[in-house]
């Protein structure tokens, strides 16, 4: 069954890393007992709907979400809480140079 998550980024669209594992902050919503469980995670998302086995859907600054469906593959579950804005920056890069 393919999940379905939601993100928060503040950055431009446009901005957002395709196709790197990034850290982020991705919420839950998949219905059932867990829906709107947060997790911080390592993940490649794109904005190609069928690319990974998820949906991501994208919330701007304010909440507002987004009309376009992204995927997203979760690599690793981070343990701990985030003490950056992940989730706004348009995640974290573990690109490495």
């Amino acid at each position: 069954m393919r999940k379905e998550w939601d993100t928060y980024i503040l950055t431009k669209l446009a901005e957002v890393e395709e196709d790197v594992e990034t850290l982020r902050v991705i919420r839950d919503l998949t219905p059932g007992t867990h829906k709107y469980r947060g997790k911080f995670v390592k993940c490649l998302i794109s904005r190609d709907p069928d690319k990974y086995p998820d949906t991501l859907r994208v919330r701007l600054g304010r909440g507002q979400l987004t009309n376009k469906i992204w995927s997203i593959k979760i690599t690793a579950e981070v343990e701990g809480i985030p003490t950056k804005p992940y989730h706004m920056s348009g995640g974290i890069s573990l690109k490495e140079d």
